[in-house]
């Protein structure tokens, strides 16, 4: 038998790194109940294991608050100030 867990804080475990909000499907229940002991985990509900697991995504530092950017996540990079590009010193050559 097994159990679903609910990661209430992140933890490595026998089988790599586990995140808050994760869910463990089909997990041993021996395992189940050392980590729920630890605080690790807790059983999933029927609701959590069907949305599944959906990491926050933090903002993207590089946009301040009033939005600018071009939309697409980058900062512009300085524009330069001569776009031609330079004349070779030993053309003659």
């Amino acid at each position: 038998m097994s159990k679903n867990a609910f990661v209430l804080d992140d933890h490595y475990g026998d089988d790599g790194a586990a995140r808050e909000g994760m869910i463990l499907r089909d997990m041993a229940i021996g395992r189940f109940n050392e980590l729920e002991k630890k605080g690790l985990v807790r059983e999933a509900s029927s609701e959590e294991v069907e949305k599944g697991y959906q990491p926050s995504i933090d903002a993207d530092p590089s946009k301040d608050a009033e939005g600018e950017g071009d939309g697409e996540g980058e900062k512009d990079a300085p524009k330069p100030a001569n776009k031609a590009a330079p004349k070779p010193a030993n053309k003659a050559a």
